[in-house]
């Protein structure tokens, strides 16, 4: 438990039994523990309710940003420590906070870095590390905000802690592939309805290249191996699938072409193509 100022450990959750609980034990030092789940069709709450009674349930909003907010509104304490499932709280940062509580906390936001687990391998450099997030706030100075890439967004001062959480998100090269794959859709769209960015093919040419050559060579991404060399290529990957899907919304909105009146007018086996019946 902390002294002092009390800490709300808040966490969402939809299907997460392999991972939720490892997450839930880093946790039983706060002051209360909430969960908000998104109607999980495994044993994520099942395994919830042995840690803590303060499990709810909400319909999945547009972005996690969005479920982040409502979930800080079931905690008690102004204070709040987010997690994800997948995420763990060392002993380092629990003492570390406690310590930190004790004496009165200096900022309002702490920024915690954030230590990533991929494909068997802790990675130390390309910029994920130290990487840091906002997890530890007073959730009356501020919310959460951004598609993906979400961070709380407060009116308080910002301090940094040093012991990290730790993060096993992304197990195989497939996982991160498809989670980068997924993250362009909704950031491509995102784009797209605020009408503030327009495909750019020189941004579809260079910004992968930019990225690759930031995380690989000058975040030292070489340090971490062919693993490295991954990660980088991955994360060009993104940025050049987040302009060609932008791209492809604007064509569609501009210039659809029909598929039906083409097949229904010339391909074989169409309505429009099919033989007469002469009545034989």
């Amino acid at each position: 438990m902390t002294t002092g100022h009390k800490i709300s450990a808040v966490i969402i959750t939809y299907n997460e039994e392999k991972k939720i609980e490892r997450c839930l034990r880093s946790l039983t030092w706060a002051d209360e523990i909430i969960i908000v789940d998104s109607f999980s069709t495994d044993k994520t709450v099942e395994i919830c309710r042995r840690y803590t009674d303060k499990v709810y349930q909400h319909p999945w909003p547009h972005s996690s940003s969005e479920q982040r907010n409502v979930a800080d509104r079931y905690a008690a304490n102004d204070w709040i420590l987010a997690l994800d499932a997948d995420e763990v709280a060392t002993l380092g940062l629990r003492d570390e906070i406690q310590s930190e509580f004790k004496s009165g906390p200096r900022a309002d936001l702490f920024m915690i870095p954030r230590r990533e687990y991929f494909a068997g391998k802790w990675i130390e450099a390309g910029g994920w590390f130290p990487q840091y997030k906002t997890n530890l706030y007073r959730k009356s100075l501020g919310s959460w905000i951004g598609p993906i890439h979400l961070r709380v967004d407060t009116t308080g001062t910002i301090a940094y802690l040093k012991n990290p959480i730790l993060h096993d998100g992304y197990a195989d090269y497939k996982i991160f592939m498809d989670k980068f794959n997924y993250y362009s859709s909704i950031e491509s769209r995102a784009d797209y309805d605020r009408k503030q960015r327009r495909f750019s093919l020189m941004r579809a040419l260079f910004k992968p290249l930019e990225r690759f050559f930031g995380r690989f060579i000058k975040h030292r991404g070489y340090r971490d191996g062919i693993h490295g060399f991954y990660m980088a290529a991955v994360i060009a990957m993104n940025y050049f699938l987040r302009e060609m899907k932008l791209y492809e919304l604007e064509y569609r909105q501009k210039n659809p072409e029909d598929w039906e009146r083409v097949y229904r007018t010339s391909a074989a086996g169409s309505e429009a193509s099919a033989p007469a019946n002469d009545g034989q």
